[in-house]
């Protein structure tokens, strides 16, 4: 015989990751040097996280980046768009403001991404997804005129 599971346990579930992922939106609007502490209520200890620079695994290690990032950047602002969130995972749509003093003369940048996330109680896995170009590669003097060529040529075989 088959078990149901409890329409009520379903929407606890829900509930509880739609708080899980709320209180990691509010972590990377708040996100500073000052907040990375507050990592340990959202990711678990052995915590996957993925974006196209790193890959890094474990919560200390995913503190250590984050806090190297936080401490370059000059200017930082994140929006959420879309979400999906389901029992076990969500998926955020979100626009990021940046400023580095390394990159586009220390000018603001504004990247695009997705987040794909998997929890429990905690995040176990996030992987941001988004375009290096528009991050990185247009950014810097001579790539940057080598990826828009490139660009305008692509754009030109097909369309």
């Amino acid at each position: 015989m088959e078990t149901q599971t409890e329409p009520n346990t379903t929407l606890q579930c829900r509930d509880s990751g739609r708080q899980l992922i709320a209180q990691l939106k509010q972590f990377y609007q708040m996100f500073s040097v000052d907040t990375i502490a507050l990592l340990d209520s959202i990711y678990t200890q052995d915590v996957e996280f993925l974006d196209p620079v790193h890959t890094v695994h474990g919560c200390l290690a995913l503190k250590h980046y984050l806090r190297q990032m936080a401490a370059s950047l000059t200017l930082y602002r994140i929006r959420y768009g879309d979400e999906q969130v389901g029992e076990n995972a969500a998926f955020l749509s979100w626009e990021m403001d940046f400023a580095h003093p390394s990159i586009n003369g220390g000018q603001t940048i504004t990247v695009r991404g997705i987040s794909h996330l998997k929890f429990t109680s905690k995040v176990y896995y996030h992987e941001d997804c988004y375009d290096m170009g528009a991050l990185l590669y247009d950014h810097i003097p001579l790539l940057g005129r080598v990826t828009r060529a490139l660009k305008k040529r692509l754009a030109g075989q097909h369309g």
